[in-house]
């Protein structure tokens, strides 16, 4: 019998690493860390601003590999398994430790389980679809899971102090529930990627307001940001079906 031959290949070519993207993505790391001890302190805001500046460190690093043309397969599923723990693990025990602990909800612990296996499965699927390039670089399936995590943060910077209403801890439970669907959902989320050079500007000078007003109110401006976000896809197929819906022979008619 032939024996088939085993391909060599070079475990440094596959696991090379770039080094500024990857700074970011362990600081990441290191913010999830900390998040996740002062949730056992149970200093809940100081651990949601830590997951926060997580979000932000995951935009930078993606970003610096775009721009640096660093890109690899390893960086990749490096960010995937930085984003499980600082957005997945950690918001799932502040998830159950500021919406259900007082309260003695064992169920708490299922629904905190059911956002982070929603997450891995959703970072998962999103590995696979980018290996494949089956869709553009500029549309996510399903809410990626630093904006799940937004979500959930989002309601702690509102409410701040932990659950004390049974009631209010079932409607956190049913907020966790969608968030959770939408990362595993088909619903496509669209990204800054592949903007108009044009208007790259106008973009940088937005983002450079949108950050100074979450500096200085971040209670107000991340859950207004985050809301806009979870509901863009229904703004952007509003707008398509409104296009639709004028003919051209409306268009003609029209007075110039």
């Amino acid at each position: 019998m032939r024996r088939r031959r085993i391909r060599r290949v070079s475990i440094a070519r596959l696991t090379k690493i770039s080094f500024l993207p990857s700074v970011f993505t362990t600081f990441n790391l290191f913010l999830g860390f900390l998040a996740l001890m002062q949730i056992l302190r149970r200093n809940f805001i100081t651990a949601t601003y830590l997951v926060v500046i997580g979000v932000v460190m995951d935009g930078f690093d993606g970003t610096i590999a775009r721009l640096t043309k660093t890109e690899s397969n390893f960086g990749m599923q490096l960010d995937s398994l930085v984003d499980a723990v600082t957005f997945g693990l950690v918001t799932s025990v502040l998830i159950y430790m500021w919406g259900f602990q007082d309260l003695n909800l064992q169920f708490g612990q299922v629904i905190g389980f059911i956002f982070l296996s929603a997450g891995v499965i959703r970072l998962a699927r999103f590995n696979v679809f980018k290996e494949a390039k089956a869709f553009p670089d500029n549309v996510f399936v399903g809410l990626p899971i630093p904006l799940a995590a937004m979500a959930v943060l989002s309601i702690i910077l509102r409410v701040e102090e932990p659950l004390q209403d049974k009631s209010c801890a079932l409607l956190f439970a049913l907020f966790i529930m969608v968030i959770s669907f939408l990362m595993i959902s088909n619903v496509k989320y669209r990204t800054l990627k592949r903007i108009n050079p044009k208007y790259s500007l106008i973009v940088l000078i937005v983002l450079a307001g949108i950050i100074a007003l979450s500096i200085m109110y971040p209670s107000y401006t991340i859950p207004m940001l985050t809301g806009l976000y979870l509901f863009s896809p229904l703004f952007i197929t509003l707008v398509r079906k409104t296009k639709k819906k004028k003919s051209p022979a409306e268009i003609q008619g029209e007075p110039s």
